[in-house]
């Protein structure tokens, strides 16, 4: 194993740690109980772990520096995932109200975070089923 590989994954597990940590204080905050924050908390982690193993698995960083494919491929699926979760969040605010009448309600802001995480976290899914197509 390299060691950007061994740097990557301790780099991936801090990170993991800390955006769980983030996603147990957002779901306690939304008045969820202590069980229920923690499955976030997981959730969160293992998302991390996800992204960033899909993102170098398509760099191929175990055989050596990643063609410029696999960059540009790379490149776009995050910049996809970005609009997509952008989207999710956008898409589950509060909406205007009509004239005279009251707003439609939206999710709290943790379950709108917690929707664009999905769906940037589903873009790497999609991305790691379809890898072994394309190679």
């Amino acid at each position: 194993m390299s060691i950007v590989i061994t740097v990557l994954l301790v780099c991936t597990g801090l990170t993991a740690g800390v955006i769980a940590r983030i996603a147990f204080r957002l779901a306690q905050t939304d008045g969820a109980s202590r069980a229920v924050a923690w499955g976030a908390a997981g959730a969160a982690a293992v998302a991390t772990i996800t992204d960033v193993c899909t993102i170098a698995g398509a760099l191929d960083l175990a055989h050596g520096h990643p063609s410029a494919g696999r960059i540009a491929l790379s490149v776009i699926t995050v910049a996809i995932a970005f609009a997509l979760a952008f989207f999710a969040y956008d898409v589950t605010r509060p909406t205007v109200a009509p004239a005279g009448g009251a707003p439609a309600p939206g999710l709290s802001k943790p379950k709108r975070l917690a929707s664009a995480a999905t769906a940037f976290t589903s873009t790497f899914v999609v991305l790691a089923l379809i890898l072994p197509l394309i190679n």
